[in-house]
């Protein structure tokens, strides 16, 4: 097949241009050269954005950015809360503490009123038991015997004394024993049975 001058010259023009657009081609890749400052049309465009999905973006920022606001304002809350429940808690402490103390003082001072009273009671038996031993003896050995007592422990007995004898209908020794005793001895002893507040005042000294 016989190929004519123009389609030979045809074929050479298209691979001389076909050379040259791959040596630009290879110079652009190298960035010895810039085609696209030469062709225009080679540009690329900036990728179209569309505003409603740039929006929703815009929001969606806007409202995490509003839940991170009210979480921090959300924790600050809970410290608050948390300090003011452990000075609650420390107040309570102190309460109870305090309560604590109090009833221990008021156990301490119930258990010695117990022991005053028992004191009391123990007094009481010892004075009924001596008053009726008193009673059966002879007046003189009676004032033989009280002489190194003290006054209050006279009185108490006395007073015991006079009491059994008016419980048992008999007369008492006491107003005889009184008169056998000092006179100023026997004029406080008097006063004190007189007086009962007198007689509690020493009693509690």
């Amino acid at each position: 097949m016989v190929i004519s001058p123009k389609v030979k010259l045809f074929y050479i023009i298209f691979l001389i241009f076909f050379l040259i657009g791959i040596y630009l081609y290879l110079l652009d890749s190298w960035g010895i050269i810039s085609l696209k400052n030469y062709l225009p049309f080679l540009e690329k465009e900036p990728p179209v954005v569309d505003q409603t999905q740039a929006n929703q973006l815009l929001l969606e920022k806007e409202r995490l950015e509003k839940e991170k606001e009210i979480l921090e304002e959300e924790k600050l809350k809970v410290n608050e809360l948390k300090l003011k429940l452990d000075e609650h808690q420390k107040n309570l402490q102190d309460k109870e503490k305090e309560l604590q103390e109090q009833n221990a003082n008021l156990e301490k001072q119930k258990q010695k009123l117990q022991e005053v009273e028992n004191a009391r009671k123990e007094r009481n038996k010892m004075i009924e038991d001596m008053a009726r031993r008193l009673n059966a003896m002879p007046p003189a050995n009676v004032i033989e015997i009280i002489q190194g007592w003290k006054n209050i422990d006279i009185v108490d007995v006395f007073l015991k004394m006079e009491q059994i004898a008016e419980e048992e209908g008999t007369p008492s020794i006491v107003p005889y024993l009184i008169s056998q005793l000092p006179p100023e001895r026997a004029s406080v002893i008097t006063s004190l049975m007189l007086d009962e507040g007198i007689r509690e005042n020493i009693f509690k000294e």
